[in-house]
Order: C-alpha cells, then structure tokens, then sequence
C-alpha cells in the first residue's frame, strides 16, 4: 500500500512539473479587410479562437477587456490570424469576440459576392458603426460577421524541440525505496508551433531494497480466567512479537511468548439454600385489600467457607381481601359557562359538573341531580334593515357594514327603470326597462364587509341601454354569522 502510494504521489508530481509554453504573439499573418455580411455559418463554420469563454477549447488565453475593447480586438484579430493561416484563406469575426474560418476560396468568393450576404451591423472598437475611414479594425455583432482575407500564406510555425536530460539527482533514501529525478528544457515553439511532446521531467525509484527490522514484544496482555473458582487453579497471560514484528532479515524477539500463576487456593465455599416456607397468617383487613405473611429459614444448608448467604427473602406476603369498600359519589364544582353556540339571534351556552368529589366505587351510590345547566345567549337579532340607493351615472358609492358583518344583496340592478332619477338630456330619449351590471356588482359586495360601487360603464362591464343616462340602485342589509 505505501509502495502503490509513493507512486501516486510522483506521477501527479511529473504532472504538476510538466508544463510547456506557446507564444502565438511572434507571428506576424499579412491579412486584408473586405467587409461586413451576414453570419454565414455554412462558409465559415468552425471557430477557431474567441476571448470571451475561458472553458472553450479555442480560448486565446486573454479575457476581454470591455473598457479597452481596442486591445482586446487587435490581440483578438491578430490570434485568429495566425490561426487561420494554417488551414484556411479567410476568417470572420462574430458575436464582438469569436472568430470562425472559411477554408474553401471558391464558397468564400460566392458567399462575399453576393449582395444579399452584405451587412452593416459591424462595429469598430467604440462600439459605433464601422467606417473604413475611421476604424482600423471592426467586428461583427449579432447576426453579423467582418471577414478579413489572408490567402494562402507560407506556414512560418517553429514547432517546440527537448533539450537533453539532465543527470538524475541523488536518491532520496538509502533503502525502502526512494526517488531520483532528472529534467530537461523545451525550446519555445513560436508561430503556432506544436509544444513539445512528453514531460519536462521524469522520475525513477531507487535504493527499492526492504530496511531490515528487529521484532520487539509487544505489551503483555491480561491474565486470563482462573481454571477454577476455588481449591486451586491457574491463569495465563501472553504477549506478541509485533512492536513490530520482525521483517526483511531483522532479528526475532528473545523471551517466552507466555507465563501463568496459581489462583484460587482458598476452600471452595458452602452457599446457603432456605427451608421450606410456613402457613400464611391471618389477613388484617376485611375489605378494601390487607395482607397475610409467611416466612422460612436460611438452613437448608447454612452458608459455610464464606459462600453467599440464601438469595431472596425471608419472609413473603401477599394481598388478602382486596375486595374495595363502597364510596358513594358527590358532585363537585361547576365549570364556567362555555361559549355561545350564535353569535346572534338567541343561541345558548353550557356549564357542567362531574360527579368526581368523590366518584362513586365499588358498588357506592351515584351523585344525585344534573350534570349540566344551559340558559340562553346573544339574543340579539343576526340582520339588520333593508338600505337602498342610487347612485347617478359618472359617481361613486362606498359601502360599510363594519366589523364582523357583512353584505347581504337583496336586488340591484344597472340601468334605468323609472324616469324620476338622474334626470339628464333628452327626457324623449330615456328607456325606462334596462337592468344590467348584476355579475360585477354581486362580485364586489355581496359576502363583503366593504366595497365602492362606480357607476359607469367600464366598472359594470356593461351597457344594459346605450345612450340612455342610467344608474346604480342597491338595496341590502348588514349581516352578522350567528356561528
């Protein structure tokens, strides 16, 4: 397990150690601005770098700096170059940071070429409108792409090569295996080139020879059980080679592994057993429970040799006309009245009492006379009178029953059904058999302790006679639940 460990340890270390650096900013990719079109996804299909998500396998290594997006699209634009040389004649950048690459010339020229493609959602790097004149470089935004052309450009990468390994340094141990290690140096791969392959340093084990160890008693463990209890016995004890245990050539523990002693030399005591118990005695009470003993002795044999004397008592009783005496019941106190039933138009209310000072046992008479007495409560009457108005159209009408009641509707209407109210215009042009508004008035202050009633049209939701001046009439009463 230690061996498994150790080399764990120096294989996550040679990850650790093995690093190696690319430096894309030495090269130089001669590119041409051609102009802003729409995202085009089938010519330029493959992203090739962005500076915006550092999870994306195509990350440049810079997160973009918003407030010096100048900078970050000049590092930006220059990565995709040298990326885009290698595989491809144009590139277009997208989305403010992303860059995608077009490697096939003939689909590049259809799709540039064709008017339908251009766009002019392109920004330069103050985030106003592209001008060639104005702006060195520019990007797409969404939905559109600036594309730069750099044809085919001689590859000018320098892929990464090792120097030579250095001399494995000394071992860590003389013996129980130990490490050694060695390194060596990857000479910078410019232009895109590849890193070196493999791990900048390598380790190897050494001195993996066992360390001899000497074995060593360990504590001597407690005596064991005597082999009897009286009359002479013996105990053992015993202890192990494994403090530690002897290992790789070590030397072997001197001693004897066991040892024993007598015990219990003493006589084997005599434990008393008790005689035969007597009769039982007379009972001391008649009724309501007495009890009657008996006893025995500890002479069936006597204890002897110190052994234990008789286990249990030495005398025993039990019950004896257990049969309870009669107690007959009286009442006790009267509770308080409980709540009334209503809350309104005459409910009533309880109060009780328990045959309980005493109750009555064993055969004892029962308390005489109720359990319980009721008299009336809230007398009050649950309604109170009919209210009406009327409310002309273009006004407002609160109504309030108060706390704890409510309002019961008893007919309403919107409309107009008599010509003596909210007189108003053309008195030739009245209807005087309109009724309407019923949903929304019930909803609003039927079953409720308040509401406000408007008057017009857009609150009623209705409009029962166009053009006929027209009002609200209520008629309703407070109501208090009784429960």
């Amino acid at each position: 397990m230690k061996k498994m460990t150790k080399r764990l340890l120096t294989f996550l270390l040679i990850l650790v150690l093995s690093i190696s650096i690319f430096d894309a900013q030495e090269c130089k990719v001669q590119f041409e601005r051609k102009g802003c079109i729409k995202t085009n996804r089938v010519v330029y299909h493959t992203q090739i770098a962005n500076n915006r998500d550092s999870h994306s396998v195509v990350f440049t290594g810079k997160q973009v700096n918003w407030g010096n997006y100048q900078k970050s699209l000049q590092e930006l634009i220059g990565e995709c170059a040298n990326r885009a040389s290698k595989h491809g004649i144009a590139f277009a950048v997208g989305d403010y940071n992303q860059c995608w690459i077009a490697t096939d010339e003939q689909n590049y020229n259809i799709s540039f070429e064709n008017q339908w493609q251009k766009s002019d959602g392109c920004i330069g790097h103050d985030f106003t409108k592209c001008v060639s004149s104005k702006h060195n470089l520019c990007a797409g935004g969404i939905g559109s792409q600036y594309v730069y052309f750099i044809g085919h450009q001689q590859n000018q990468t320098v892929d990464g090569k090792w120097g030579n390994w250095t001399s494995f340094t000394k071992c860590s141990k003389s013996c129980g295996v130990g490490f050694q290690t060695r390194s060596r140096i990857c000479n910078k791969p410019k232009c895109g080139g590849k890193s070196c392959q493999g791990f900048s340093t390598e380790s190897q084990q050494c001195n993996v020879q066992d360390c001899p160890v000497d074995g060593k008693w360990g504590n001597w463990t407690s005596y064991g059980p005597c082999t009897k209890s009286c009359g002479g016995g013996f105990q053992i004890r015993s202890r192990a080679c494994d403090n530690p245990p002897q290992k790789y050539g070590g030397k072997d523990c001197l001693g004897r592994a066991t040892e024993n002693r007598t015990c219990n030399s003493q006589n084997c005591p005599v434990n008393g057993r008790y005689g035969n118990w007597t009769s039982f005695r007379s009972c001391t009470k008649s009724c309501g429970g007495g009890s009657q003993s008996r006893s025995r002795s500890c002479n069936n044999p006597a204890p002897k040799y110190g052994g234990k004397a008789c286990v249990g008592s030495a005398t025993d009783s039990r019950a004896c006309n257990t049969q309870n005496c009669p107690i007959n019941g009286k009442w006790g106190s009267w509770s308080g009245y409980g709540s009334c039933n209503k809350k309104c138009g005459t409910g009533s209310q309880t109060r009780t009492r328990s045959c309980n000072n005493p109750s009555p046992k064993y055969n004892g008479a029962s308390c005489s006379g109720s359990s319980q007495q009721s008299r009336n409560c809230n007398t009050h009457s649950c309604y109170s009178g009919y209210m009406e108005f009327k409310t002309c159209e273009g006004s407002s009408r609160n109504v309030d029953c108060g706390s704890g009641k409510v309002i019961k509707l008893q007919d309403y209407f919107w409309g107009r059904t008599s010509k003596s109210y909210c007189r108003s215009g053309v008195d030739w042009f009245w209807s005087t058999s309109c009724r309407g508004g019923h949903g929304r008035i019930a909803n609003r202050c039927h079953n409720r302790q308040s509401c406000k009633l408007e008057a017009n049209n857009s609150w009623m939701n209705d409009d029962p006679c166009w053009g006929t001046p027209k009002y609200a009439w209520v008629k309703y009463r407070c109501y208090q639940s009784p429960y």
